[in-house]
């Protein structure tokens, strides 16, 4: 005759008796949500699982997990779109699509002051993002060796002079740069100053040459590589 004890096997998610085990097997679901179904909205347990399958403590548990790695990673180009909160910004997307997409979405024409407002604020994220990324001291080797791993300098030189005259020989688009830190490609060089113009027109991601935020180490890159681009 089976037991009216809840087996503990399958209290804890399995029973490998199956239907022969003398014990109960009962959904007896803890007061704790269960992870899996909170992270993913599902679970391998199924209606075995021990913990709660609440749909609506999920979704309000992921969404609370959602703003919170949206704060971790907030950067100044997520601070710009955070403004405009009417528009669906895209952070896995390319910013500079994403700015000129909300201009459509907006219906700015290109010489709409609202536009040529935003367009403003957008270079200053660029710039402000840039140097929390690259740093603002020329005179700091060690930046200058990490930029010089980014667009592929190797092997990487010791002193600050030769990392200067590597870059100035190095043709990136500065907005790629940013993005990398993003999306975690790599930055694309360019064979010489023309491929880099073409490039930067057919995608259209300018960077601002003048700043009031821009720094030292920016102020070099764009006079060095972008300038005429």
């Amino acid at each position: 005759m089976p037991s009216t004890s809840a087996c503990r096997d399958y209290a804890k998610g399995f029973c490998p008796r199956g239907s022969s085990c003398r014990f109960t097997h009962r959904h007896t679901p803890s007061s704790g949500i269960c992870y899996d179904f909170t992270r993913t909205g599902n679970c391998r347990f199924g209606e075995r699982c021990k913990f709660s399958h609440n749909s609506r403590s999920a979704q309000v548990a992921r969404q609370g997990k959602a703003k919170r790695n949206k704060k971790r990673s907030m950067d100044k180009i997520d601070e710009f779109f955070s403004n405009y909160s009417d528009f669906d910004y895209d952070h896995s997307a390319s910013f500079t699509q994403e700015f000129y997409r909300m201009c459509d979405f907006f219906e700015w024409d290109r010489d709409d002051p609202d536009r040529e407002d935003a367009r403003e604020e957008f270079r200053t994220a660029m710039v402000q993002e840039f140097n929390s990324l690259y740093g603002k001291d020329v005179d700091d080797i060690s930046a200058w060796q990490e930029l010089c791993q980014i667009v592929h300098i190797f092997p990487v030189p010791d002193d600050i002079e030769t990392c200067r005259q590597r870059v100035k020989e190095t043709h990136v688009n500065l907005v790629d740069l940013v993005e990398r830190a993003r999306s975690g490609k790599r930055v694309q060089v360019f064979p010489n100053l023309e491929k880099l113009r073409v490039y930067t027109i057919n995608t259209g991601k300018f960077f601002p040459k003048e700043n009031a935020y821009a720094g030292g180490v920016l102020k070099y890159l764009l006079r060095e590589i972008l300038t005429g681009s």
